[in-house]
Formats: structure tokens, C-alpha cells, sequence
């Protein structure tokens, strides 16, 4: 019991890399200084007499807000053999603004899974809702689709079949065989191939080569979709690529398409698009498993509406779930 206690006290802190570079230097068993020259994430040891832990981790974010203090990453989800997978943590966009949340997704030690809906799109389809029961043990989050497929036209592929035709010139969020996933434009920046095996689209891009389109600010409800009381700033969720092939979620109310941009430009992102808009339809969850007593999943935003276990049952809606690589 002593020695837990000891264990539960040892600090967990992100470090930037000039820590990383000392810690490589000290005494010890050496590190893998080179895999974390920009950032690392120091875990307490797991047995008495061990070494702390190293894993990559996210750079923090500077403020978007003069004074307002962007939160710390967090580790979230449970450890896999390379570490965490998940990070997330909150910022202000604008002054007067409510928080939103951002989830950062290391592609080296997660794999993402696009699952289809129980009626979005229609059909029977070999990744279909719900998350079943034999993949808890690797889940590690889930994040909302896009627009309903019948209101903007975003197109649907999976395993082979096409639920929703694909159309050149669409955002589409792409997986691969090897579980990577890539953003850009269909049939320019991104293409079938016999790797893909699934593709979800939705709208225009919203970030290209690093910067949010000016289209963000045209036509904001016609085009990035009509808001509950057509309001321009609303909940809304996207999803972009770093230049690091690494994965960003940015959701949470008050935003308007072009707020939504430069949140995911500022968290690194390069290739961006919208998912979802209004409280309903915006959620990212995080999962833990516990054996025997099963599965625990908390929103990252205590004020989405559908609970984590939404993922984990018929859900009608497309979806995308994130596991930890063996």
C-alpha cells in the first residue's frame, strides 16, 4: 500500500523540448530523445525502482484571448503500448466567448474506424453502429459524422459500396486500410485507391494548406448550414490534419464557420473541414475499459446532449471511433 501511495503522488507534467533533451541526457536507461524533439508527456512510474515514462504528446497551445489561459492537455483514454493517444484540453476563440473543447489524436498509436449509422445512410454495412462489445478493450473516443446525407448531398463509401455517391471538389475525411486517415479535396488532394476503405464527405474544406477559405465568411448559413434560430455562431464541430499526420477535433458553441477555421489553424491543423453544427449533433467522448465492469465514457464538454454510451448503441447517425493500436 505504501508503495501505491508513493506511485499516486509522482507527478504527471508535459514537457517541452528542451526538457525532454535534459531528461535524454540523465542518468538512467536512455530515451528516444529523437521521437520527442518537440514534446513529451513525463508519466510517474508504474513499480517502485522503475523510470518515469516518456510519451509524445501535443505542444501546448498559446492563447487565442489576451489574459485568458489555455488549459493544460490531458491525457485521456486508456494507455496504449506507445503511450496515450488522446489529449484534449479547452480554449477561448474570442473575447466574451464561452470555452470550447479540442482533441488531439496521434495517428502512430491510434487507428480510426468510420461506422456507418443504423438509417445514416441506409443499409447494412460491415462497420455499422454500434461500437461492438469486442472492441471496448481498445476504444479509446468517438466523434459525430456530418450533415445528414439528404441535406447537403456529402457522400458515403465503405468496404467497396457507396451509401452516398462521392463528388470531386467535396471535403472527405478518408481511411485507410492501415488505419490512417487523411482530409482534402476529393479527387485533388485525395483519391480512391485500393487502400481506401472508407470515406465520409461533407461540404467544402474549411482549412486548405493552412488556411481557413474565405468562403467561411460567405453566405455563413447557406453555405456551413442553417443553425437553430439561424444563428450564425452555434454549436459547431470540425476535424483537420497536422503537417505531423497527427488528428484535431474542435467543437463547442459560439462558433461561426470562420471562428471554427481559425481555432483548427491555431491547433496546428493544415486540411480542415466542419462536421456537425447546433448542441444536438456536436460530441467528441472519451473511453476507458474496465474489464469486468465494463466500459466508461465521459463527453469532453460536460454540456453535449447525447451521453458517450450513444456510440454503443443503434445510434442512427454516422459516426467515427478511434482505437489503440496493438
Amino acid at each position: 500500500m505504501l508503495v501505491c501511495s508513493i506511485l499516486a503522488l509522482w507527478p504527471q507534467t508535459l514537457l517541452r523540448g528542451r526538457d525532454v533533451a535534459a531528461l535524454a541526457r540523465s542518468s538512467g536507461p536512455a530515451y528516444p530523445a529523437d521521437a520527442f524533439a518537440d514534446r513529451g508527456y513525463l508519466r510517474r512510474p508504474t513499480v517502485l525502482g522503475s523510470y518515469q515514462q516518456l510519451w509524445y504528446a501535443p505542444l501546448p497551445l498559446t492563447p487565442m484571448v489576451a489574459g485568458n489561459e489555455v488549459a493544460a492537455w490531458v491525457p485521456q483514454g486508456d494507455e496504449g503500448p506507445g503511450g496515450y493517444a488522446v489529449f484534449t484540453t479547452t480554449l477561448t476563440p474570442a473575447p466574451s466567448a464561452p470555452p470550447i473543447a479540442i482533441a488531439w489524436i496521434n495517428q502512430q498509436q491510434a487507428s480510426g474506424q468510420i461506422y456507418a449509422g443504423v438509417t445514416q445512410p441506409g443499409g447494412a454495412w460491415p462497420y455499422e453502429a454500434p461500437v461492438p462489445a469486442s472492441r471496448y478493450a481498445t476504444l479509446v473516443a468517438a466523434f459525430e459524422g456530418g450533415f445528414q446525407f439528404t441535406q447537403t448531398g456529402g457522400g458515403f463509401y465503405q468496404n467497396g459500396r457507396y451509401g452516398a455517391p462521392l463528388h470531386n471538389g467535396d471535403a472527405s475525411l478518408v481511411e485507410y486500410d492501415n488505419g490512417q486517415m487523411a482530409i482534402g479535396t476529393w479527387g485533388s488532394e485525395v483519391n480512391m485507391t485500393p487502400s481506401v476503405e472508407a470515406v465520409r464527405q461533407n461540404l467544402t474544406l474549411l482549412v486548405d494548406h493552412g488556411q481557413v477559405t474565405p468562403q467561411a465568411s460567405i453566405t455563413p448559413l447557406t453555405t456551413w448550414g442553417y443553425s437553430l434560430g439561424n444563428l450564425v455562431s452555434t454549436w459547431r464541430s470540425g476535424i483537420g490534419i497536422t503537417t505531423n499526420n497527427n488528428l484535431v477535433w474542435v467543437g463547442g458553441p459560439g462558433l461561426s464557420p470562420a471562428e471554427l477555421g481559425a481555432v483548427l489553424v491555431h491547433a496546428g491543423v493544415v486540411e480542415g473541414m466542419q462536421l456537425d453544427i447546433n448542441p444536438d449533433w456536436v460530441n467528441f467522448a472519451t473511453y476507458t475499459d474496465h474489464g469486468p465492469n465494463g466500459i466508461a465514457g465521459i463527453n469532453i464538454l460536460p454540456a453535449m446532449i447525447f451521453p458517450p454510451v450513444h456510440y454503443l448503441g443503434p445510434f442512427w447517425r454516422d459516426f467515427v471511433a478511434v482505437f489503440l493500436r496493438s
